[in-house]
C-alpha cells in the first residue's frame, strides 16, 4: 500500500518537511517515485525511512543521553564544589563562634572584677564615712557642754550675780578668780 509524504509523516509523528529532507538525502536507488510532483512511498521505502528515523532518533537519544550525563556529571561536580565551599564556610563560622565565646568569657571576667572593685570602693567609703559621723557626733556632744557652761553663770553664789563675770573667766571657766 502506497502512502504520500504527509500520510507517512502523520503516521510517524514527524513533520512533512522532515520526511522530505530524509527523502532528498536518500541514494537514487532508494528514493520513492514521484507522480504529479508528489512522492509515492511503497512499503520497502517506508521501512527504510522508518529505519533512518529510528537511527536518527537513536543518535539524538544518545546525544541527549550523553548531554544529560555530562550535565549530571557537571552538576554533580558543581554540587561537590558547593558542598566543599559550604563545609569551609561552616568551619570558618565555627572558628568565629569560638573566638566570640572566648571574648565573652574575658568580658565576663572583667565585669566580675569591676563589680568586685566597685564593692570594695563602696565599703572603704562607708568605713571612711562612719568615723566622720562619729567625730561629728562626738564634737557636737562636746560642744554642747561648752555652750552650756558658757551660758551658765560662774560661781553659783550670790556674790557672782553682783559682780560681772569677765570674758576670760567665762571662756576658761575660772570661777571666783577674776
Amino acid at each position: 500500500m502506497s502512502k504520500t509524504v504527509k500520510e507517512l509523516a502523520d503516521d510517524l509523528g514527524v513533520s512533512r518537511q522532515y520526511i522530505q529532507k530524509l527523502i532528498s538525502n536518500l541514494p537514487a536507488t532508494k528514493k520513492p517515485t514521484k507522480l504529479q510532483h508528489r512522492y509515492i512511498i511503497d512499503n520497502q521505502e517506508e521501512a527504510y525511512i522508518k529505519a533512518l528515523i529510528l537511527k536518527t532518533d537513536n543518535k539524538e537519544t544518545n546525544k541527549a543521553t550523553k548531554a544529560t550525563n555530562k550535565a549530571t556529571n557537571s552538576s554533580s561536580m558543581a554540587n561537590q564544589k558547593y558542598e566543599v565551599a559550604l563545609k569551609e564556610q561552616i568551619r570558618l563560622l565555627k572558628a568565629q563562634l569560638d573566638k566570640k565565646d572566648d571574648q565573652l568569657e574575658k568580658m565576663q571576667k572583667l565585669l566580675d572584677q569591676s563589680q568586685q572593685l566597685q564593692l570594695m570602693t563602696e565599703q572603704k567609703l562607708k568605713l571612711l564615712a562612719t568615723p566622720e559621723d562619729k567625730r561629728e557626733n562626738d564634737s557636737s556632744s562636746k560642744e554642747e557642754p561648752i555652750h552650756e557652761e558658757a551660758t551658765k553663770t560662774p560661781g553659783g553664789d550670790k556674790d557672782s550675780l553682783d559682780r560681772p563675770v569677765s570674758f576670760w573667766s567665762r571662756l576658761f571657766g575660772n570661777r571666783g578668780n577674776q
